[in-house]
């Protein structure tokens, strides 16, 4: 769940495509050694890759290949499906105002 989370995050992040460490730690609420650990096993699975940043060579950025967009795709498309098994499960909560909470 995390790993969709991040690739979520990554491809969505400011329309540009690159994203920090700390900004990926700061959009999902978690620590920086956090998100470093996550992007490290990411990588490895060759969904996303590293590349340091030409305006300051201290910082990493996180850039999704196309294999993590297809993975990503792939899951997007498998939600939508559930959603959609579901739809009136949600309309009826929708439409009763969540009293049922």
């Amino acid at each position: 769940m995390q790993w969709y989370q991040a690739l979520l995050v990554i491809k969505t992040f400011r329309g540009d495509g690159h994203i920090s460490i700390g900004e990926l730690a700061d959009q999902l609420m978690i620590r920086d050694h956090s998100a470093a650990e996550l992007v490290s096993r990411l990588d490895q699975a060759k969904l996303v890759k590293r590349k340091t940043d030409p305006s300051d060579r201290r910082r990493s950025l996180v850039i999704m290949t196309s294999s993590g967009g297809r993975c990503l795709d792939r899951l997007a498309l498998l939600h939508l499906r559930e959603l959609r098994k579901i739809k009136g499960a949600f309309t009826s909560l929708f439409q009763s105002g969540g009293e049922e909470f």
